[in-house]
């Protein structure tokens, strides 16, 4: 055994060989460092990264469980082996990994000509943040009666809300292929138009994350709010999306639903302070 190697390094090497496709005895690079009287270093090696790879993959499967379901669970384990080595985690955290699954779907070899495999695979990663997001602050919306000019009011969301917009129907090949589906033999072969446009919400009600598919206007007012435009332009950019929009309709809706958790003006944040005189 090697006792001059530093810590750091033998830590780097560790991770370097449990990445390795192709480990063996000659390129092993803890060869040196382990003691291989019983055992050699590339058995080892293979005995903690199969483990690892096992419940990296584990979580990758909680994350994307209709990607799995979609492809099969053997073809799913190897396509989440081919992503592990390319993009090992950073954290012990495992809530963390997996956001970049989606465009790896769109560019591994096996997968890219399935293009809605990665736009599911997007709603996934958005379920899974949405569900892990904070709660929102609570909101005094009688507030909203002292705001002088409501044109120039900014709205906030909920920390849960994911926008996601694709040309697939991903949020009814999403809810086919949901556990909790009863089989159904007569359209368990149902053909989903997966060229239709789709604008969805992701946010969480209570325990629940919801996914609602709601208009091209209701999803562009909706993804105004977030870029922090004014309610004027917000609806200017909505109404030219879809000209029979009610917007009063449209903010009701989204209030009760708990998307639109608060507002402010320009650079106030705090309800509190819509009262005050401001520029």
């Amino acid at each position: 055994m090697n006792k001059t190697t530093s810590l750091k390094q033998l830590q780097r090497n560790f991770i370097n060989d449990c990445l390795s496709p192709r480990l063996n005895n000659e390129n092993c690079l803890l060869e040196l460092d382990v003691d291989t009287s019983r055992i050699s270093a590339q058995g080892l090696l293979t005995i903690y990264r199969n483990s690892a790879i096992a419940n990296i993959t584990q979580s990758l499967t909680l994350t994307y469980p209709v990607i799995d379901k979609l492809v099969g669970r053997v073809f799913f384990q190897a396509t989440c082996q081919r992503y592990i080595y390319l993009h090992w985690p950073q954290s012990g955290n495992m809530d963390d990994y997996g956001e970049e699954f989606a465009l790896f779907l769109s560019e591994f070899e096996h997968t890219k000509t399935l293009a809605y495999l990665s736009e599911i695979a997007r709603l996934e990663w958005a379920f899974h943040q949405s569900s892990l997001a904070n709660d929102a602050d609570s909101t005094d919306w009688s507030l909203l009666s002292l705001v002088e000019d409501i044109s120039k009011l900014k709205f906030t969301l909920a920390p849960s809300l994911k926008l996601i917009s694709s040309t697939y129907a991903i949020d009814e090949i999403w809810q086919n292929n949901q556990d909790n589906i009863a089989p159904d033999t007569e359209n368990e072969f149902i053909d989903i138009d997966k060229s239709k446009s789709t604008f969805l919400l992701l946010f969480r009600k209570g325990l629940k994350t919801v996914v609602m598919s709601v208009s091209e206007g209701e999803y562009t007012l909706i993804e105004s709010f977030n870029h922090e435009l004014i309610f004027e332009q917000a609806i200017m950019l909505a109404i030219a999306k879809q000209p029979d929009l009610s917007i009063d309709d449209c903010l009701q809706k989204f209030i009760e639903l708990e998307v639109i958790s608060g507002f402010f003006i320009k650079g106030k944040k705090n309800p509190t302070q819509i009262g005050e005189n401001y520029p």
